[in-house]
């Protein structure tokens, strides 16, 4: 992967081209809408799907380089998302990045009881849309990590 020269929104030079990027079903878009404002109001700067999109480019291989390029995928699940073999797909690309490169997935569940999220994405700490504490948390989620040594 290639180190980037932009600034984050640390400040700090970073091998990384978004803050984060979000993934979503068009029934989500006022999910998404939400999260992107919330994000970069607070000075993020991220991919969102379907807004940021190229139009003419190999879908595939934009996707791959934009979750190569985000610390963190945000991938919204909802009933619609769970339904749609493309939404799952992006879904399973997001989590093989987490699998082998160590990159970040925050699911955000929108309506989800705990046996409707898919067994491949439980393990991970994900944020109820509707909790009482969703911005916090996301915002949270997007602060680097703090070393433990």
């Amino acid at each position: 992967m290639e180190f980037k020269k932009g600034a984050t929104s640390s400040g700090l030079l970073s091998k990384f081209e978004y803050d984060f990027s979000l993934w979503f079903c068009e029934s989500d878009e006022e999910v998404a809408l939400h999260i992107s404002q919330l994000l970069h109001e607070h000075g993020h700067k991220g991919f969102v799907e379907l807004q940021d999109q190229v139009g003419g480019a190999l879908m595939i291989t934009e996707i791959t380089n934009v979750i190569q390029q985000s610390k963190v995928a945000i991938i919204v699940l909802s009933q619609s998302s769970l339904k749609n073999g493309w939404c799952r797909r992006v879904s399973e690309w997001n989590l093989q990045q987490y699998i082998e490169k160590g990159s970040k997935v925050l699911p955000v569940y929108v309506d989800l009881e705990t046996v409707q999220i898919p067994p491949s994405l439980r393990f991970i700490n994900g944020i109820g849309y509707n909790s009482r504490f969703f911005n916090k948390r996301l915002l949270d989620s997007l602060k680097p990590r703090k070393k433990l040594f």
